[in-house]
């Protein structure tokens, strides 16, 4: 087992900063090694010690406490264990030191205190969140060597010395000494082994000092201040200071006056040597001061071995939990075990010191086997925690590995007065989801639009959850407005918090209405929920038997579709489009081709939707730009340039729709070119057998496709006369359909891209319906295209003239 490092054999250091004049900072070095860390503003000093004279506000019997104003902004706390004798109803009493009266021989709080009363009252610690500062009737002045008591008899000596012989010792100095009358006196260890002298000193100046407070309070009026502490450097050096510091470094000089003028009045003899510090460093960078303070603020302290330390600290206890982490040293587990307990005992005492953790702490240690290593460290625990100035208490290891203790907590923890808690999640470290808010803002919208006053709800938000309001629960707003008749607001605020919703609500006056004193809702009965449920029920029959009243002379609705299917189906002539239903063959006598199968049904819906519009647009008269220039067998473009110099208004692309008298008047204009140019173009018809279309102009690739089919016209051997051949079914109508430029654009296109490449296309079957007058080869073409998507599957025909 490790040896316990002893303040006898060791060295320490007391290190003042006090050189920005704010804050006042002093630590206790041990060999180099941080073991106390005393701070405190000067804006936020505090009150513990001071003495008061104040006057009770309350008193509250069902916890047996008083609530005291003694000049501050909270009331303090006087419990009736902390009551002196002299405020007990009856006859004076007094009570001797270190023998305090149990609670079951005190009077009730409410006997002995009334509202209004002015006692006398000591703070023992400051208040902690919400609760206020805790005050005690128990005055005890502290001197260096002594600690003086008004109303208190007899003598005694520091708790803190357990040895009885010691003890025995202690008490026959102090009775050497001359005490005044009507006060007790305990002796502090540092007084140990003093002179009468030195102790008769300390005492004089106690009894000045009460002195003075005695007659402030008969001439000061209540509630005021009528001791109060020093500073930190005076009350550290006052009470920390020990034989076992060699000397004071201090880096301000008037923190140096004072600390050498009070050690000249309490301890001109024993004083340590008190040092100036020049340094251009910082005096805590200097001894390496900083980085071990950080360590104070972090969530995890390493240990020696690869441990660790994790200190989590609540508002009911303080939580310290011990992991082995990388520490594999030991030949077994249980040794590695107590190796580490050992390591954290030291620490844990450490860091309870340094960060001025008190109350309940609960340490999760490494389980142990042995009741022999179990009880090494319950003692190393109660070793370590005698050089602390708090009180403290340690239970045995339970058998869950839980060692209990507690520690006095005198003020707020060093965390605690150097951070604030965050504002957006109070101290949790987690915030709600702005999913989870906007789902609870939902909620509380709905149960406040249930009351009759309130006409309009608004809500202030941060800006993710008004996100979530007003895009994934926009359509559940809506509706709640619907319902209700009523409005919903929602606000955006970038100063609220992410889980924070403030609710405002307004009358139909538009007046503000206190969400807090709305009426609570009264839970309904079964009986109730059971008639609800049958007038609902009924209302919804009633509901539905005039719906179907009302729909009896509406059309009837569309069946579902059946399920896509694989096999090939005929195209009806109600799917197709109007002009297509002409050009179509009987497909009875045709098989079907994949493209004319149930899995085609979103093209045959695209065509309705075509034929529809082309329907509407043909009973008020109006037609496309690209529809006229299919009419015409021209492009597009040569309408538009032609809409342009005729002024037709709303006209810019294929798509745009003019009326019938615009369309008339294309006609009209393209109807005079075509005649001009069918005279001009005769000389050209004799030659490729092509006739110029009614613009004159013909694409290029239309010339190539012009060209070839000349040419496999010239190498055909002749055919039989055109009106011996019968033609098949369907193809007069889809050669007439071809010569009016019935199909869409689209349609042409499709057809040509479901042509095989190598299938070869039957003139006599459009041929035989040409007009008596010179076949036109354009129409010509176009018929072969209508059809061949039908008859791909027949056998080879010659191309006939």
């Amino acid at each position: 087992m490790a040896k316990q490092k002893t303040s006898s054999s060791t060295s320490e250091l007391m290190l003042v900063n006090s050189a920005s004049g704010e804050e006042c900072r002093i630590a206790i070095l041990q060999d180099g090694h941080l073991e106390e860390l005393y701070s405190e503003r000067v804006a936020s000093a505090t009150n513990v010690g001071n003495i008061y004279k104040g006057r009770v506000t309350n008193v509250e019997a069902a916890i047996q406490a008083a609530f005291v104003d003694y000049g501050q902004a909270r009331a303090g706390f006087l419990h009736i264990s902390d009551l002196h004798p002299r405020y007990f109803p009856g006859s004076k009493r007094t009570e001797r030191v270190g023998r305090k009266i149990p609670r079951r021989d005190r009077p009730l709080i409410q006997d002995a205190l009334k509202r209004g009363d002015e006692v006398l009252v000591q703070v023992l610690k400051e208040g902690i969140g919400t609760k206020g500062p805790t005050l005690t009737s128990y005055l005890s002045i502290p001197g260096r060597l002594v600690v003086m008591m008004p109303e208190m008899d007899r003598v005694g000596v520091s708790r803190k010395v357990e040895d009885p012989e010691k003890r025995r010792e202690m008490r026959e100095i102090l009775d050497s000494v001359k005490l005044p009358e009507g006060f007790g006196f305990i002796l502090r260890t540092a007084g140990f082994e003093k002179g009468k002298t030195e102790l008769t000193r300390d005492v004089a100046y106690l009894t000045r000092l009460w002195k003075v407070m005695d007659k402030r309070i008969k001439t000061v009026a209540t509630p005021c201040e009528l001791y109060g502490e020093t500073d930190l450097l005076i009350r550290t050096i006052r009470d920390v200071l020990r034989p076992s510091i060699d000397a004071i470094v201090v880096d301000c000089e008037s923190a140096h006056e004072r600390a050498s003028a009070f050690l000249r009045v309490v301890a001109p003899r024993s004083a340590p040597k008190i040092i100036r510090y020049r340094g251009a460093a910082p005096i805590f960078h200097a001894f390496d001061v900083e980085r071990q303070i950080e360590m104070i603020h972090s969530r995890e302290v390493p240990l020696p071995s690869g441990g660790k330390l994790v200190i989590e600290q609540t508002e009911a206890l303080v939580a310290i939990d011990v992991n082995s982490g990388r520490s594999r040293s030991a030949r077994d587990s249980e040794t590695n075990a107590y190796r580490t307990n050992c390591e954290a005992a030291e620490e844990i005492c450490r860091q309870l010191r340094l960060r001025d953790l008190g109350g309940l702490v609960i340490n999760d240690l490494i389980d142990m086997h042995m009741a022999r290593h179990r009880r090494d460290i319950e003692e190393r625990f109660r070793q370590c925690l005698k050089r602390d100035r708090a009180k403290a208490m340690v239970l045995p290891i339970s058998e869950f590995g839980i060692l209990e203790m507690t520690r006095q907590r005198m003020r707020p923890s060093l965390r605690k007065s150097h951070y604030m808690p965050c504002t957006q999640c109070d101290g949790h470290g987690e915030t709600k989801t702005p999913e989870s808010v906007g789902a609870d803002a939902m909620r509380e919208v709905g149960f406040l639009l249930q009351f009759e006053r309130v006409k309009r709800v608004e809500l202030v938000c941060s800006p993710r959850v008004a996100s979530v309001l007003l895009s994934s629960r926009r359509r559940e707003l809506v509706a709640l407005e619907d319902g209700v008749q009523k409005k919903i607001e929602v606000r955006v605020s970038d100063a609220i918090a992410v889980d924070r919703v403030d609710y405002y609500a307004y009358d139909e006056r538009n007046v503000d209405i206190d969400i807090s004193k709305l009426p609570a809702l009264k839970p309904p009965t079964v009986a109730q929920l059971e008639l609800d449920d049958r007038t609902s029920a009924a209302e919804a029959k009633t509901k539905d038997q005039t719906a179907t009243t009302s729909t009896k002379k509406r059309r009837r609705r569309r069946s579902a579709s059946a399920p896509a299917s694989a096999e090939p189906t005929a195209i009806q002539p109600e799917d197709l489009e109007p002009d297509e239903a002409q050009t179509k063959p009987d497909e009875s006598t045709t098989e079907g081709t994949s493209e004319d199968t149930a899995g085609s049904k979103k093209k045959r819906r695209r065509r309705r939707r075509r034929s529809k519009v082309r329907e509407e647009g043909s009973e008020d008269g109006a037609i496309r730009v690209h529809e006229l220039a299919n009419e015409l067998n021209v492009r597009s473009r040569e309408v538009l340039t032609r809409c342009g110099a005729d002024d037709v208004p709303d006209i810019t692309n294929h798509m745009s729709s003019m009326t019938s008298g615009a369309a008339d008047q294309i006609r009209a204009w393209f109807a005079r070119e075509s005649s001009v140019g069918t005279v001009d173009g005769q000389a050209a018809t004799s030659e490729n057998g092509q006739t110029p279309g009614p613009g004159g102009t013909k694409k290029k690739s239309r010339r190539r496709r012009s060209k070839k089919r000349g040419q496999l016209t010239a190498e055909a051997p002749p055919a039989a006369p055109i009106a011996e051949e019968a033609p098949p079914d369907g193809a007069t109508d889809n050669a007439q359909a071809a010569a009016t430029g019935g199909a869409t654009k689209k349609s042409r296109r499709r057809r040509r891209r479901s042509k095989p490449a190598d299938e070869p296309i039957s003139v006599a079957t459009s041929a035989a319906v040409d007009p008596p007058s010179p076949p036109r080869r354009k129409t010509l073409y176009r018929s072969r295209v209508s059809v061949s998507k039908v008859v791909r599957e027949e056998a080879p025909r010659t191309i006939d003239e």
